[in-house]
């Protein structure tokens, strides 16, 4: 498989309020086998859409850690231990830099101690077999509303697809 089969499966805007504090450390998805490492199926491309200064908050990653994301206690404690686990980075970004990683890199939003919101748009690209449905369910608060009106008392009716 090659990167140049990717799509675009989301478009997003993360947004971290003023005194937002530390996220917890995630990965945004799962490996689709547990057994053994496969190459990227989905990653991630953060587009800051304005200087983000350390006490904005940018996002803090661990370098290699979609490694151990697969069996992730016992493969943490087995780097801890080995001494393989590498270090956090939290790369200040300008307005228009891009962050590329993959869908499993353990990583979090740091706290944003300024006054301003953090703003990043966030383009997902994924292989076209993969769908994310717990992250981008198919029915979400954006999903077109019809509106009816209850005959019975007026009320109106709001139906999702």
């Amino acid at each position: 498989d090659s990167i140049e089969q990717f799509k675009v499966c989301h478009v997003s805007l993360l947004v971290s309020t003023p005194g937002s504090t530390d996220q917890a450390w995630h990965a945004d998805g799962g490996h689709t086998n547990i057994q053994e490492h496969l190459p990227c199926h989905c990653a991630n491309v953060f587009v800051p859409l304005h200087d983000l200064p350390i006490e904005m908050g940018p996002t803090e990653f661990r370098p290699e850690s979609h490694y151990i994301t697969r069996n992730l206690a016992p493969m943490m404690l087995a780097a801890k231990c080995r001494g393989t686990l590498r270090a956090p980075v939290c790369p200040p970004l300008q307005k228009g830099d891009i962050t590329c990683f993959d869908y499993r890199i353990l990583h979090r939003g740091r706290a944003n101690t300024t006054d301003s919101n953090r703003m990043i748009l966030v383009l997902t690209f994924c292989e076209p077999w993969f769908m994310d449905v717990l992250n981008f369910p198919k029915r979400s608060m954006k999903t077109p509303a019809t509106v009816e009106t209850d005959d019975s008392d007026g009320n109106e009716i709001i139906n999702h697809a």
